[in-house]
């Protein structure tokens, strides 16, 4: 058992609770509440914040259905306590200890609040260059600067309470790290927490922006939050943007923060990077230069959120080609598990080869990319080798079940539900797969035509039930007695939208329930031991999802701008 661990366990507790918080309200907001994005400097790579509070009533109804969740970890953390404090002399496990008596009783809305926390605090994350910055409003700051006072004593950290220009702050650096040390730096403002991972060196130049002294003139992160959320609808509670040319920059440009603690460290030094170098790099990042998320829905009934990757116009255009229409997972669907892909395997493989091949025909100068010349050239070589017809004239896969039965060690032993494989002229690979199968000469299928029984000396299991069926575009596969009346209806779905290459509807408790087998195996560790008071923890939240959770509907697309990600969990009444 480490302390390390132990303490990662604690600290997480809470830092869980306070960042949860969900809302009802979708309409998009001008951040004006949040106060907190005053910090946020015009050139942050990076920034995520909620615009609007988030209402109590929705997060309590939250909390309740974690509420085992939450009892579990409070026994956990307790048992943790008493087996640390029945240790005497364990020197590390001091910072450990501190943590769990302040947390001890304090595991729910109200306990938070009495160590100074609030949940429905405005809460913003950026970045002070690529350093990262957390400020989160308080419930009262005189108890949270308590509590933080006596964790340090109690663990006898040697950290005391420092003041810059009128302002207090705490400054904690690890003896073990390698190099030029990293602090954090905690500051307990009048309404809010700011926390920092800062280097030492730079201290001076970055302790004012940090500590509120040296706010920026104008900071266009809430204009930017506000505008991201009206133009993808997503709620006033919960957005952010990762702008990845300007962290790269932090990175590559010699005068910044980090590209001088790498050179301090030896990791390599920017000022020496030639400029080909520097504009390679910007060039092949430029391909996807700026992610997004945001949160679409959130509500008692259900919590979505989106994710987007974005692409320049023509190779967003040209991922959209990639993909074959197929039918989408039914999102109100009472199966355990909908299911489709749709990609087109032959078009990917002349997409990769254009890209390797341009690669070859004018490759990267810089030396530090010298590797992807060469993955180039040998990805080049596979990628010229012919196809099987079969994976040429692929077009991707749906899976619908009604069933599966788990044999030993987690392994599905049995299913209900139909399958279909999408293909170019299926009649083709019929005749095929009868050349290299006599058993399945006698299989009449025409497209459109009812399904045919797939013969037993065919079948892994002898009182197993399966049928087979083809469309113009798809062979079908049932398996389960009753389940080939519905087959054909499943092949002729109409296909979904444009660019939508994934989409999977499952039922929530029978996902937690199939894979619960393999994460409940036995430990051997004693209660209060890391491992295992994690592994309780996360039993006890995967029982409560179970039972409150109903469906979860994922899609994934490609879209005009790139990479469009949306997730979906409904709860039930």
């Amino acid at each position: 058992m480490t302390a390390f661990r132990l303490a990662i366990v604690a600290a997480t507790v809470a830092a869980t609770l306070v960042a949860c918080g969900p809302s009802e309200d979708p309409v998009a907001s001008s951040g004006a509440s949040n106060a907190l994005l005053d910090y946020v400097p015009g050139d942050a790579p990076y920034v995520a914040a909620n615009l609007e509070p988030l209402p109590a009533e929705v997060i309590d109804v939250y909390l309740e259905r974690m509420r085992p969740a939450l009892e579990e970890m409070q026994e956990q953390l307790s048992a943790m306590r008493t087996d640390l404090e029945g240790q005497p002399g364990a020197e590390d496990a001091r910072l450990t200890l501190a943590l769990l008596r302040e947390l001890d009783g304090h595991l729910s809305r109200a306990g938070l609040a009495a160590l100074g926390l609030d949940i429905l605090a405005p809460k913003v994350v950026y970045g002070m260059g690529a350093f990262p910055v957390v400020r989160l409003g308080l419930s009262n700051p005189d108890a949270l600067r308590a509590t933080i006072q006596r964790v340090l004593n109690d663990a006898d950290i040697a950290a005391p309470e420092q003041t810059h220009e009128g302002v207090d702050f705490w400054r904690i650096v690890t003896d073990e790290a390698e190099g030029p040390p990293l602090g954090l730096y905690v500051s307990i403002q009048q309404d809010h927490l700011a926390a920092a991972m800062l280097p030492v060196f730079a201290e001076a130049e970055l302790l004012p922006a940090f500590l509120g002294l040296d706010r920026p003139a104008s900071s266009d992160a809430r204009a930017r939050l506000a505008e991201l959320n009206r133009s993808h609808g997503y709620t006033p509670f919960g957005s952010g943007i990762l702008d990845l040319h300007r962290l790269a920059d932090q990175f590559l440009q010699p005068d910044n923060t980090m590209a001088r603690l790498l050179a301090t460290s030896g990791e390599y030094d920017p000022a020496q990077l030639a400029a080909e170098c520097v504009s390679e790099v910007h060039e092949i990042i430029d391909n996807a230069p700026r992610m997004t998320a945001g949160t679409t829905e959130l509500s008692t009934a259900a919590l979505a959120f989106q994710y987007r990757v974005e692409s320049p116009d023509t190779l967003a255009g040209e991922l959209a080609g990639l993909v074959a229409r197929l039918p989408a997972a039914d999102a109100l669907s009472d199966r355990i598990l909908d299911l489709s892909f749709g990609m087109r395997f032959g078009a990917v493989r002349d997409f990769l080869r254009d890209k390797a091949t341009a690669i070859v025909e004018d490759p990267y100068v810089c030396e530090h990319l010298q590797d992807l010349n060469n993955s180039a050239e040998q990805s080049l070589v596979q990628l010229d080798q012919p196809l099987p017809p079969f994976v040429n004239n692929f077009q991707g896969m749906r899976i619908s079940l009604s069933e599966i039965m788990m044999g030993q060690e987690q392994i599905p032993a049995d299913a209900r539900g139909h399958l279909a494989l999408h293909v170019e002229q299926p009649e083709m690979f019929v005749g095929m797969a009868q050349m290299f199968l006599p058993d399945l000469s006698e299989l009449a299928l025409t497209p459109g035509g009812d399904p045919v029984p797939i013969p037993a000396s065919l079948l892994p299991l002898p009182d197993l039930t399966a049928f087979a069926a083809m469309s113009k575009d798809a062979l079908g596969l049932s398996v389960g007695a009753g389940e080939e009346a519905t087959l054909q209806g499943f092949l002729q779905r109409t296909p979904g939208p444009e660019g939508m290459f994934f989409s999977a509807s499952y039922d929530t408790a029978a996902y937690l329930e199939y894979t619960g087998g393999a994460d409940g195996s036995a430990h051997d560790a004693d209660a209060g031991d890391a491992p295992h008071a994690t592994h309780g923890i996360s039993m006890a939240a995967r029982d409560a999802l179970k039972t409150v959770a109903d469906r979860n509907l994922t899609t994934l697309r490609f879209g005009p701008d790139g990479l469009v990600i949306d997730g979906r969990m409904t709860f039930k009444p």
